[in-house]
């Protein structure tokens, strides 16, 4: 009978344990979205559409090809060559933008500190691809042609570096509306 009550009274913390921790991350990411510096990445071409999910239109930003290029050579030289340092596959980048808060360059962080136009953003390697935020904005069905348009993409960046997409903009910078 204790036994049976033990694991009782043990599965029920667990169960609070889990919803404290789901808690506490929504909380995060709605604080970022109500705080976070305003950053506005100019999109890459890539597949618009995936009929196996629903409709969604895969992301690539065109200031991480330059990086993703410089993290390949650097990984084929640091394998090589025991002086050079290698890039981890997840890390910083330091985006620099203009006064419409779009992104104009972007380098890995050295530890340097930011100049006021700087900001400090989280990027990850997906499949071989150098990801910042998300790689995907999902819409309802039938809104595919009115998102086609989107050429940035507006993010939220924490102070922790977090990047959350809160919107697609047209060629005007004009959010697109669902």
């Amino acid at each position: 009978m204790q036994t049976r009550n033990l694991r009782k009274w043990l599965s029920g913390v667990v169960i609070l344990l889990a919803l404290i921790a789901v808690n506490a991350g929504i909380w995060q990411k709605e604080q970022v979205l109500k705080q976070g510096a305003v950053m506005i990445l100019q999109l890459a071409p890539v597949d618009p559409r995936s009929l196996m999910q629903g409709d969604y239109m895969a992301l690539n930003y065109a200031i991480t090809r330059s990086l993703q290029e410089e993290l390949y050579q650097q990984r084929q030289g640091c394998n090589s060559l025991p002086q050079t340092p290698c890039f981890p596959v997840s890390g910083k980048i330091i985006v620099a933008v203009n006064e419409h808060r779009q992104v104009t360059q972007a380098r890995f962080d050295s530890g340097d500190p930011l100049k006021p136009d700087e900001l400090r953003v989280n990027y990850h390697m997906n499949a071989g691809t150098l990801m910042v935020g998300t790689n995907a904005y999902f819409f309802q069905e039938g809104q595919g042609e009115r998102f086609a348009r989107a050429r940035y993409g507006a993010f939220r960046v924490g102070d922790d570096g977090t990047a959350l997409l809160t919107a697609m903009l047209d060629e005007n910078g004009k959010m697109i509306q669902p």
